[in-house]
């Protein structure tokens, strides 16, 4: 997940919980004040009701219901249970009848008011006195209007909630591209950066907040890494000349000297010494030069749409002349119906010194067995098999055979410096692709190499 997105997601829900937590307060906060209000008018028409009934007048105790009727009126459900003084035959009948905890009367025994809900009904009980006559009178009635208000309280919070939600989201997102946008700025600036443009640099902000330390910590790593290229450069263009002419004249000189008849055959034999070696250093060091090059700097020369079948049929013909007895196979059984999906773009040169730098290795570690191209494409790449049937790379060498100079421990044998593989590796990096290899002691080894089409 990208970090933009995570701070949405984390600021969406810190914001939502503490809404949320807002909401279930004041819904308890609420459900506690309306219970309250609706006992405490309860409680009022309970003392009215036991009033009433200890009024030894009759015409004192329609007074009472006539100010409950008149001012109060009654509640939905509403229902009185008086208990006189010593009737425990009708207290035991009400504990049986009605669904109330023992707690609820030890608060009566206590003669304190006692409140209890259950169902959606309400429950109050209190004792009365007066005139020295001690009465307990039970009540309860359904708040309706109370269930109803928490009922439209509820809609109203959960819709508010999902609403909230919704603009906390929005101006997240909003918020988040804002923050982000001087980095993502940042990021396409520095994927337009490559060995040909070294010298581009990434525009500072005034605000020196932490983006502009980011933009100049990589305008400080780009200043040395355009010294580091530039001295590398220079060092690859002087070492083409400086090490070759010495070279030459080496080889040069050791051949005249063997054309001279007088020589003995001790001298000659050092002379031919003298110039297979300098040949070996003149190769060696073409194949370090190149290694080099495209370390740091493959276009050189034009880039252009090539077909990889058309490339290969070139390798191949290389292939011919440097190693005539060769036994390369390309197969074409898996070429992709469409035709565009061969095309890639890349420097020719380049490209054909890859691919043949691996064809030539596996043909020489095979012995010249028969070694198979196979060409074909996925969705996104262009797919190019080379199999042989070679000596094999141990598995515990398999992840330093792109390690510049290394060689395997089973080919003392045969002849080489171990630069082949890595110049063709970093070559087929240097067009976007990658290479796998597959390989068994004694079986042989398959290299797939995975370039981009221009699909």
């Amino acid at each position: 997940m990208k970090i933009q997105n995570r701070i949405v997601l984390i600021f969406t829900v810190l914001t939502a919980g503490i809404i949320l937590s807002l909401s279930i307060f004041l819904y308890i906060f609420t459900s506690g004040s309306i219970a309250a209000s609706f006992y405490h008018r309860l409680e009022v028409r309970a003392k009215i009701v036991g009033h009433a009934a200890l009024q030894k007048d009759k015409s004192q105790t329609s007074i009472y219901y006539d100010i409950k009727e008149k001012h109060l009126g009654d509640l939905p459900d509403e229902q009185h249970w008086i208990i006189w003084k010593n009737d425990t035959k009708k207290a035991d009948s009400l504990k049986k009848k009605l669904p109330l905890p023992q707690t609820f009367y030890d608060e009566i025994i206590r003669k304190q008011p006692a409140r209890f809900s259950k169902n959606d009904t309400s429950y109050v009980g209190m004792n009365i006195i007066e005139s020295g006559e001690n009465i307990i009178v039970l009540s309860s009635a359904v708040d309706l209007y109370g269930l109803e208000e928490m009922e439209n309280l509820k809609s109203l919070l959960v819709t508010g909630f999902l609403i909230s939600l919704l603009f906390v989201i929005t101006f997240g997102k909003l918020f988040s591209i804002q923050i982000f946008s001087p980095i993502r700025r940042i990021i396409r600036n520095v994927k337009g950066i490559s060995a040909h443009n070294l010298n581009q640099r990434l525009s500072v902000d005034s605000n020196k907040d932490e983006i502009s330390d980011l933009a100049t910590t990589f305008n400080d790593m780009l200043d040395r890494l355009e010294i580091t290229f530039d001295i590398q450069n220079n060092f690859v263009s002087n070492a083409s000349h400086e090490f070759k002419t010495p070279l030459t004249i080496i080889s040069g000189e050791s051949q005249i000297n063997l054309s001279d008849s007088g020589l003995s055959e001790q001298v000659r034999e050092s002379f031919r010494t003298i110039f297979r070696e300098a040949e070996k250093m003149e190769h060696l060091t073409n194949s370090m030069l190149s290694l080099a090059q495209t370390g740091f700097d493959g276009k050189k020369e034009k880039w252009e749409a090539l077909r990889i079948d058309e490339l290969m049929f070139s390798v191949k013909e290389t292939s011919d002349k440097i190693m005539p007895g060769n036994a390369v196979e390309i197969n074409f059984d898996e070429l992709p119906e469409n035709e565009q999906k061969l095309v890639i773009n890349g420097n020719e040169t380049l490209l054909k010194a890859a691919f043949s730098n691996i064809v030539l290795n596996s043909c020489k570690y095979s012995d010249n067995k028969p070694v198979l191209i196979k060409i074909k494409a996925d969705e996104n790449h262009v797919i190019v098999e080379i199999t042989d049937q070679g000596i094999g790379i141990p598995d515990r060498e398999m992840s330093q055979i792109f390690v510049p100079f290394f060689r395997a421990s089973n080919t003392g044998k045969y002849k080489g410096y171990g630069i082949g593989l890595p110049l063709a590796n970093n070559i087929i990096k240097l067009h976007q692709g990658n290479i796998v290899v597959d390989s068994k002691v004694g079986v042989g080894t398959r290299f797939i190499i995975y370039l981009p089409t221009e699909v």
